[in-house]
Order: structure tokens, then C-alpha cells, then sequence
């Protein structure tokens, strides 16, 4: 692993016993590393899991996708849906399922699985606009950019609870209060993790990056779009949030990115459009994981922001 991580956090994940993934997971995950192995290879541990059979056919007649006929059987789906795609929707209903739920102030797993959810489809969307990213693989970083948070939480209730009350005032990030109590924050937890999963460094450093306060750090290499893509998710309005407090920002951010688009002279998207697509999709993956919806969708938060001008 080459991404740098504090050898005690690395301790401290690997004494959490949460690294080891569900069996039939864990064998399409190994299975899609060769690809030699296509859809009747992998439809034979999928289908041997009832539960992860019936969350991918819901998964592949959603609008993610938008085909026409209904998909019926999990070979059909594995025919339709490239191999990755399904090894990623393994991976975080995997991962989501297997996820703590402590007892920390104001902390609520739903919430987190919400806003995950929303961060995933969101990058999807937006790196739909982008020739040079795939946007199926961002959207498993989107959704897994703060995996690590209800594990921290319950390894270490009483700083997670005062810093979950913290972020209340929406004056301070996550990552700030986490870095100035223990030099580190749940990025580069999740970051190991996903390494750990043997998703690779550079979907990794995707992930301990979407913290950075800046739009345009210039260490993010060739994966500078995707890094900035990620970011952007990290600032959208949580489930929790009837006031987004990080809407200028993200405006802001949002018509840096907007530039290399006009750059390269494509379709430049507006707020609007963008979130427009992301709430019919996050609507559908809510139905798929029989999860509440939040209380505003972004549509509704652009709203509330176009209005206080």
C-alpha cells in the first residue's frame, strides 16, 4: 500500500475485525479479477445469495440505467451491466450492510448510508459530462468517501459524540476537528480500508483526498477531474441539513469544474440540471434499499439558495 496512513489508525482498523468482507462478496470481488470470468461465473455466487440476487435485479431495472424491458434474471443483468459495474454495487451493498450503527450523539446510520448514496449518484452524474472519467467507477468513491466514519464512531464514542455536536454550527468540517485531536481523519481510515478491499492506491488516494480544502490541488495528477469530482460531493448538503451551509462553496467550486468543460468545449451543465438527474436517480436507490428519503431533495436546497438573493 503506498498511500500514507498513521501505523495507529492502521492498527486500530485492522483490531475493529471489520475488514473482512461476506462470502459471496468477497467471491465476486475475487472472480472479477480475472477477466476471463463474465457473467456465468459470477452469477453463480450472486444467485447462491438470495438477498444480493433480488438488490441487483432492483439494481439493474433503475433508472441508473434506464433500459427499456425489465431485467428478470441475474444472467440477463450480468449480460447488460459490465462486469465492474456489478462488482462495485457488490462492494458497497457489501460494505453498507456490514457497517456499524453506534450510539453517538447525533449520529444515525441511515443518515450517513443517505448521504453516501447521494455523493455516489451525484459524481456519477456530473462525471457523465467528462470523456476521460468513468463515471460507474466514481460513483463507488463517491459512496465510500466516509465508510470510515461509523466504524471511528464506535471505536471512539466520546470524541466522535463531541464532534458530531460540533459540526451542528456548520463552522468546521469533520476532517478539522478529527486531524487536530488525533493527526488524522476518517479519510485516510477509509482510505486503508478500501485499499485493504483491494480496490488499489489510486481509488484510495481518491478517497483521502476528498477532504482537501481545495478545489484545485495540483497533487491529484492525472486523476486532478476525478479528485475534484469527489470533493464536490463532500460539500453537498447531508440528510440532516435544512440549510445547507456549504452552498456558496459549492457554487463556487462547481463553476471552477464547470471551466474545463467550456475549455474542451462541451455541453457546460447548470446546478439545475445536475441535480435534477441525481434526486430521480437517488429516488429509485432509495426504493432499492428500502431507505426514507431526506427531508429536502437538492433540488430543494438550490431552491432555498436561489431564493436568498
Amino acid at each position: 500500500m503506498s498511500i500514507n496512513v498513521p501505523d495507529c489508525l492502521v492498527q486500530e482498523l485492522r483490531d475493529c475485525k471489520l475488514l473482512a468482507l461476506p462470502q459471496s462478496a468477497a467471491k465476486v470481488l475475487e472472480l472479477a479479477k480475472n477477466p476471463e470470468n463474465g457473467p456465468p461465473e459470477l452469477a453463480v455466487p450472486i444467485s447462491a445469495d438470495p438477498g444480493l440476487m433480488m438488490q441487483i435485479l432492483k439494481f439493474a431495472n433503475s433508472s441508473f440505467f434506464g433500459f427499456r424491458h425489465k431485467i428478470t434474471a441475474v444472467q440477463m443483468a450480468l449480460s447488460l451491466i459490465c462486469v465492474r459495474t456489478i462488482k462495485n454495487f457488490v462492494l458497497w451493498n457489501a460494505v453498507f450492510a456490514m457497517l456499524p450503527n453506534p450510539k453517538v450523539g447525533p449520529f444515525v446510520l441511515r443518515m450517513v448510508f443517505q448521504d453516501a448514496l447521494r455523493r455516489g449518484i451525484f459524481c456519477k452524474v456530473y462525471a457523465s459530462y467528462f470523456n476521460e472519467i468513468d463515471p460507474e467507477e466514481i460513483f463507488v468513491v463517491g459512496l465510500m468517501q466516509d465508510v470510515a466514519v461509523p466504524i471511528l464512531a464506535q471505536n471512539r464514542p466520546d470524541e466522535y459524540s463531541k464532534f458530531l455536536n460540533n459540526l451542528e454550527s456548520g463552522k468546521i468540517r469533520l476532517s478539522a476537528l478529527e486531524y487536530a485531536a488525533f493527526g488524522w481523519t476518517h479519510a485516510d481510515a477509509g482510505a486503508f480500508l478500501v485499499s485493504e478491499w483491494g480496490l488499489g492506491d489510486d481509488f484510495a488516494q481518491l478517497i483521502q483526498d476528498h477532504v482537501t480544502d481545495n478545489l484545485m490541488d495540483s497533487n491529484a495528477g492525472n486523476s486532478f477531474t476525478s479528485s475534484a469530482i469527489v470533493r464536490l460531493s463532500a460539500i453537498l448538503p447531508s440528510a440532516n441539513e435544512t440549510e445547507w451551509k456549504e452552498s456558496d462553496k459549492f457554487m463556487e467550486w462547481f463553476q471552477k469544474l464547470a471551466g474545463k468543460l467550456n475549455l474542451a468545449g462541451k455541453k457546460i451543465p447548470t446546478p439545475a440540471e445536475v441535480f435534477a438527474t441525481c434526486d430521480l436517480q437517488f429516488e429509485d436507490m432509495l426504493q432499492i434499499t428500502q431507505t426514507p428519503p431526506p427531508q429536502l431533495s437538492l433540488s430543494n436546497h438550490l431552491q432555498k439558495y436561489n431564493e436568498s438573493f
